[in-house]
């Protein structure tokens, strides 16, 4: 497989040139990655017996599954995810009862989360529902990295967005999960 397809990142935000997208670029540092914005594609709501084929959630599980690390990049909206995020993270209930072929693929896949807000550390309990949904879907969780804003944009990051970038790098096909999350300076 293509390096540049090992790597899928996920963005959240509801602006196209968001503090979260500016974000993302500085930990990707110019390395290839697949990109999904979840503005240019149609994930609607979960609902009961509806076929995945309503909308364009198949085509971000396939793409879930053909890449090794998996970054969701959301701003924080109201202490969570944003809510297209969210809409996603609650279609996954489609890869454990209408497509467990799919959410079975997932098993190992490393997911790492890039948040951005105005407060000055990432909310109590952000993580969770990243976290605790890879550990349901067998996949690895391999931490957080928050950015602080203000109306102007990112704060200084220093080299720790990159290092957090280094991090979902480094050893494509596993997931340290034993390295001490990277934080920026405050």
């Amino acid at each position: 497989m293509e390096e540049s397809l090992r790597v899928l990142a996920i963005l959240g935000s509801a602006r196209g040139d968001s503090h979260t997208l500016a974000l993302l670029e500085q930990v990707l540092a110019g390395r290839p990655a697949t990109r999904i914005d979840l503005r240019a594609v149609n994930v609607g709501p979960y609902e009961y017996g509806e076929p995945l084929e309503r909308d364009d959630f198949e085509r971000v599980a396939d793409a879930l599954v053909t890449h090794h690390r998996i970054i969701f990049a959301t701003p924080v909206y109201w202490y969570a995810m944003s809510g297209r995020m969210k809409t996603l993270l609650d279609r996954f209930t489609d890869l454990v009862t209408v497509r467990k072929d799919l959410g079975r693929r997932l098993k190992h896949r490393c997911v790492f989360v890039l948040a951005c807000g105005s407060e000055p550390q990432l909310p109590d309990g952000f993580e969770v529902p990243f976290r605790d949904s890879a550990r349901y879907l067998d996949m690895r969780y391999g931490g957080a990295f928050y950015a602080r804003t203000n109306r102007a944009g990112l704060l200084p990051l220093g080299g720790s967005g990159a290092a957090f970038g280094d991090r979902i790098f480094a050893g494509l096909d596993s997931c340290d999960m034993t390295s001490t999350p990277v934080r920026p300076p405050e």
